[in-house]
C-alpha cells in the first residue's frame, strides 16, 4: 500500500481534528484504517506527522547534490550518469548507480538521442540529383500534378512490408 505524503498526512490530521472518522479518512486516501490510527497516535505522542528516524545506511548524497543531479539532467536529457558523477562539485566518491538511483527517484528516465535515417554516400548523391532535376519546377506547371500524402513506405530491419 502506498505511503501518505507529508501533505496528505497534514490533511488527514486536519480531518481527524475536525471530527471525521478514521475509516472515512482511510477510504478517501485509499489506505487502511490502521494507517490513519497510527498517524493519530504518532501525532498525539510527538506533536508532529513527520516520519520518525529510521535505521539504515545514510544517503550518499545531500539534498543539494540531489537537486544538482536532477537539474543537470533536466537541462540535458541525454547526459550519462558517469558525466554527472564527474561534474558534481566538491569531494565525492559516488558511483554511477547512485546517480541513476537519484534520477529514478526524480522520475527521470534514460534517454538516447534519435538517430535519423542512415544515408549512404549514394543516397545523398541521389537526393542532390533529384533536387537539381526539380529545382526549376513551379506550382502552376509541375507541382500541382504531384500527389502529396502523409503515408510513407519504409523498409525497416529487412521486413518486406511497412507503412
Amino acid at each position: 500500500m502506498a505511503r501518505l505524503s507529508r501533505e496528505d498526512r497534514q490533511i488527514a490530521l486536519g480531518r481527524l481534528q475536525a471530527g471525521q472518522s478514521q475509516s472515512a479518512i482511510a477510504r478517501h486516501f485509499h489506505v487502511s484504517q490502521s494507517t490513519i490510527s497510527r498517524l493519530w497516535v504518532r501525532f498525539q505522542a510527538t506533536g508532529s506527522v513527520a516520519d520518525l528516524p529510521r535505521a539504515g545506511r545514510p544517503r550518499a548524497t545531500t539534498a543539494a547534490q540531489d537537486r544538482f543531479i536532477r537539474l543537470r539532467h533536466l537541462r540535458n536529457r541525454f547526459l550519462s550518469a558517469s558525466s554527472s558523477v564527474q561534474a558534481l562539485p566538491g569531494p565525492h566518491q559516488l558511483s554511477d548507480q547512485t546517480v541513476r538511483n537519484r534520477l529514478h527517484e526524480a522520475g527521470l528516465r534514460a534517454r538516447r538521442p534519435h538517430r535519423g535515417a542512415v544515408l549512404t554516400r549514394r543516397h545523398r548523391q541521389n537526393r542532390v540529383q533529384w533536387g537539381n532535376q526539380h529545382l526549376r519546377w513551379t506550382v502552376r506547371n509541375h507541382w500541382r500534378h504531384v500527389w502529396f500524402s502523409d503515408k510513407s513506405y519504409f523498409l525497416v530491419g529487412g521486413g518486406s512490408t511497412g507503412e
